[in-house]
């Protein structure tokens, strides 16, 4: 997994709301529902790769159980069904001075203190060697400082030696090691620098180190990215053809990046049937959150990502997330799934300025400023905190969420009898309006009379709704505000609930403007807390003001709220542009398999394609003609053999 270089994905998966976000406050006390994944083996595997938890430990994060007590982390993950650890490790993640690069400064001696701690627990141990002194991704596979100057044969033999001798010094320290990947997410970027043929030659060493020291241990190798099916697959074809020595083919799985869960299942069974080997999703996490823990920005922060994740940022939305990924491996008879990074939770509440210290001190932020110099992607103003704490399986102050208890319930189910939000299809969206559940106390832009009120009574997110009463006489009320809009197809709608009521209420959404007048049905308000869509949509052939809002006429005595007041544009669809952007960068990685002309016309493309991604009003038409464009870039890549090399 990397951390900080997702950031173009991210505008991939945009789908260009703006706005206030309707919040999905993640509450410690909501009940959860877990359903049962069929025939799910005792011995799956519920792993959890908790690389940063020392240095976590170090910078005095502690973690807590469902009811608050502090607990040794390994407890309270074992008391929850996690059976298996995974532990990342690099050869060297310090400068010359001695300070650590961060993001636990993963390096033997870590891995070896997490590993006795997994085994004293009943735990196995997956060991992930990255060849690496720092991440090692499908962006950067950049070689150990000591590797710098060797060739294939040399780095081949220097890879087998340094595996061998961690591995045989995890194994002396008492640890129970089942399982040794052989590189990290090694797909366009290859191994240790090496993403051609010659990557064929590292994975043999590798694997060869392992078979000597426990033939037991089953050697894996990870890749990414199971959505494109054609390319992953071929990482396995890869590995046949070249007689690679392996037992488990391992996929990163990240809902928000990677597609559906029927593919993943796909792919993983297509790898076994085919090739006969075991398979295992290594990486997989969701958000339960979309606010920020320490000030240091997370990769998944927006409504838009929760929308192509496919649920929402809440810890039912994670827990949900989790157990679909769990029953997908299952379906495939993989081994099982790991949990990334699910402890790595601010190490305070108090901003960047305090926290950063702690992250340099003692590695536990993403990055340190010692990397910056190794690791070209790393610098003066990226450097810094945790941008995974909203996607771990604990609170920003350690406590267990309930989501982590998907990995014991998957086998029984929990509160099965409690139905999903019927709401979080909207909630999941994000509103142009802004202040749009009036959690602001400006509501200069809004427009209402004295029998409506901005109150903490009732919300349905958040903590403040527009509150309506009057006792003293039947009386109209409502909200309304004017917003300017370009053209297109809009939905507007608002969450409105109450009671007391003689069933003559008159109560609807609106919206009104030159050529519009638009109106909901009707609703009937039924009841405290049962809450009602007032619902609409309407069109607009030119820029133009538009005045939503919600008007209430009741009679005396009866009372209510309303809240959440959405707005949204039939958006366009960027994830196919998204998509082949993607593919379009990998390719620009591989300088030495095509001819530079051809390169450097890809790349102008790929320039292209990412201004019509970024661009809020850019229409399906561009969308499409850039998509197209740019996939015909790719085709038009000139392999190198079929050049002269004065054409090179």
């Amino acid at each position: 997994m990397k951390i900080g270089l997702r950031l173009s994905l991210v505008f991939a998966a945009s789908l260009c709301l703006l706005g206030g976000v309707i919040p999905i406050k993640a509450n410690e006390n909501t009940k959860i529902r877990i359903d049962k994944v069929e025939n799910l083996s005792s011995d799956f595997i519920m792993g959890t790769d908790i690389s940063t938890v020392i240095a976590q430990e170090q910078s005095g994060v502690e973690y807590k159980d469902e009811n608050g007590n502090v607990k040794d982390i390994f407890d309270i993950l074992k008391e929850n069904g996690v059976n298996y650890i995974r532990v990342r490790v690099w050869n060297n993640p310090y400068d010359h001075n001695g300070h650590g690069y961060g993001a636990g400064n993963s390096d033997i001696e870590k891995a070896i203190e997490i590993g006795k701690r997994a085994t004293a627990h009943g735990m196995r141990l997956l060991v992930d060697f990255h060849y690496s002194d720092f991440w090692a991704d499908p962006g950067r596979q950049v070689p150990p400082k000591d590797w710098t100057n060797m060739n294939v044969s040399e780095k081949s033999e220097a890879l087998y030696q340094y595996t061998k001798a961690s591995l045989e010094k995890i194994k002396a320290a008492g640890v129970n090691v089942g399982m040794v990947q052989v590189g990290n997410e090694t797909t366009s970027s290859g191994i240790a620098g090496e993403a051609g043929e010659e990557r064929y030659q590292l994975f043999a060493a590798g694997a060869k180190a392992v078979r000597e020291v426990d033939a037991t241990i089953l050697i894996a190798f990870h890749f990414t990215n199971p959505d494109k099916t054609e390319t992953i697959l071929n990482y396995a074809k890869g590995l046949s053809d070249h007689h690679i020595d392996y037992d488990v083919f391992a996929t990163s799985y990240y809902s928000f990046w990677h597609g559906n869960l029927d593919n993943l299942t796909s792919v993983l069974k297509t790898v076994t049937e085919k090739y006969g080997k075991k398979t295992l999703v290594a990486e997989t996490s969701y958000a339960y959150t979309l606010e920020d823990g320490d000030g240091q920005q997370n990769v998944i922060r927006t409504q838009n990502q929760m929308l192509v994740g496919g649920y929402p940022a809440s810890i039912q939305g994670q827990s949900h997330a989790l157990r679909d990924v769990i029953d997908a491996a299952n379906k495939a008879s993989a081994l099982g799934i790991f949990y990334w990074e699910p402890a790595w939770t601010p190490v305070s509440s108090k901003g960047k300025e305090v926290n950063t210290p702690i992250w340099e001190k003692y590695g536990s932020g993403w990055a340190s400023s010692a990397v910056i110099g190794y690791d070209p992607n790393v610098n003066q103003e990226n450097y810094g905190g945790s941008e995974w704490d909203n996607q771990a399986l604990f609170d920003f102050t350690g406590k267990a969420l309930p989501s982590l208890a998907t990995f014991k319930y998957v086998y029984t189910g929990l509160n099965t009898n409690l139905e999903y939000d019927k709401n979080e299809e909207t909630e999941l969206q994000e509103s142009l309006l802004s202040n749009s559940s009036f959690e602001e106390e400006d509501l200069s832009d809004y427009t209402f009379n004295d029998f409506i009120k901005r109150r903490q009574d009732t919300p349905k997110t958040g903590k403040y709704a527009m509150n309506f009463y009057n006792g003293t006489s039947d009386y109209t009320t409502g909200v309304e505000r004017k917003v300017t809009l370009p053209a297109g197809t809009y939905q507007f709608s608002a969450q409105i609930q109450g009671g007391d009521t003689n069933g003559s209420e008159d109560i609807y959404a609106f919206a009104r403007a030159e050529a519009v007048n638009v109106q909901s049905e009707k609703i009937k308000l039924a009841g405290w807390s049962n809450w009602q869509i007032a619902k609409l949509s309407f069109t607009l052939t030119k820029e133009t003001e538009v005045t939503l809002g919600v008007f209430v006429k009741a009679n005396k005595g009866s009372w209510g709220t309303i809240d959440d007041l959405l707005l949204t544009k039939e958006g366009v669809d960027k994830i196919k542009l998204g998509t082949t952007l993607s593919s379009a960068k990998e390719k620009l990685a591989e300088t030495m398999h095509y001819t530079k002309d051809s390169l450097a016309n890809l790349k102008e493309q790929v320039e292209e394609a990412q201004v019509i991604l970024q661009k809020d009003d850019a229409t399906q038409a561009e969308i499409d003609a850039e998509c197209e464009a740019l996939q015909t870039a790719i085709q038009a890549l000139v392999p190198l053999e079929n050049q002269s090399s004065s054409n090179v």
